[in-house]
């Protein structure tokens, strides 16, 4: 038989748009026996089907619409809500607080577990940024060679070192290839996300995918560019950097030092240096000796 039934606005979607005329399939949700009046949803079969077209491993568009301390909430077609656990928004864990800021956009999810029968819906962005990064690596890897010069961008700074995102790797600078010199603060001198220039210095593909760079091999020594442009006999400035008994060690240029024997410090007797030195005095001093094998001047 046929009979009228009652939609109630609650049973559809707000984004639809129902007119007279239209066919639409509907999902009776009761039966009154003493009126006959039927009660009729349109939202409950919207769920139904979309349930049913989901399957594990499919990539589908959501918007995010709500957040609790675990993760997000996340509808799809307006019908099915489903959870996007903290550790699978991004790459890598993030607090509550960065997760705020995905309310109300759209992006593409992976379905990790999908179970109609208890509307659970488990879904992931991770796994859709980590396919990406596995394309971009392959890609790169290809490229990279030892003694390449490559952009990155820092991604982490640790007292031992700097990891640099060079395009989809990411290698790390070790504290001892940030700089010739050995009292440079890297947390001082570097920030994430400054770009930097960076040099391959070894890359093994084969093995675990290590990957170390270096800043200071895209610069010569400071030794060689100073001892290629001063000769003994040269008059030089420098700061005084550290005093002995024995004489005053006097920084010419970075990380290079000269040595004044206490005997070179002054025509006139001197017990000990410091009675007309301090550190970080400014001294004008003449080369007598460059030994280019040891380093020293």
């Amino acid at each position: 038989y046929k009979t009228d039934g009652v939609l109630p606005k609650s049973e559809v979607f707000d984004d639809e748009n129902i007119k007279v005329g239209d066919t639409i399939k509907v999902y009776v949700t009761k039966v009154d026996k003493n009126n006959g009046e039927v009660l009729l949803s349109k939202r409950r079969v919207d769920e139904i089907s979309s349930w049913e077209e989901i399957k594990k491993g499919d990539i589908i568009t959501v918007t995010a619409s709500d957040i609790n301390n675990k993760g997000i909430i996340a509808d799809y077609k307006s019908s099915i809500r489903g959870f996007i656990p903290l550790g699978h928004i991004e790459l890598r864990y993030i607090g509550t607080d960065i997760a705020q800021g995905y309310l109300g956009k759209d992006f593409e999810v992976e379905v990790l577990d999908v179970d109609p029968k208890k509307r659970r819906l488990i879904l992931s962005r991770k796994a859709i940024l980590q396919k990406a990064q596995e394309e971009k690596f392959k890609e790169i890897s290809d490229k990279i060679e030892e003694g390449k010069v490559f952009s990155g961008i820092i991604r982490d700074i640790k007292d031992y070192g700097l990891f640099v995102d060079i395009g989809g790797i990411v290698g790390l600078v070790h504290i001892s290839e940030v700089s010739y010199d050995r009292n440079i603060k890297i947390h001082q001198a570097f920030h994430i996300d400054d770009k930097i220039q960076v040099k391959v210095i070894n890359y093994d593909p084969e093995g675990n995918n290590r990957l170390s760079l270096s800043i200071k091999a895209l610069s010569g020594h400071p030794w060689d560019e100073f001892s290629s442009t001063h000769n003994v006999g040269d008059v030089v400035e420098g700061e005084v950097k550290n005093i002995k008994d024995y004489g005053v060690f006097v920084n010419l240029a970075p990380v290079v030092d000269g040595f004044v024997h206490i005997s070179n410090l002054s025509q006139d007797f001197i017990k000990n240096p410091k009675d007309i030195l301090k550190v970080g005095d400014k001294v004008e001093v003449k080369i007598i000796g460059i030994n280019q094998e040891e380093k020293k001047i």
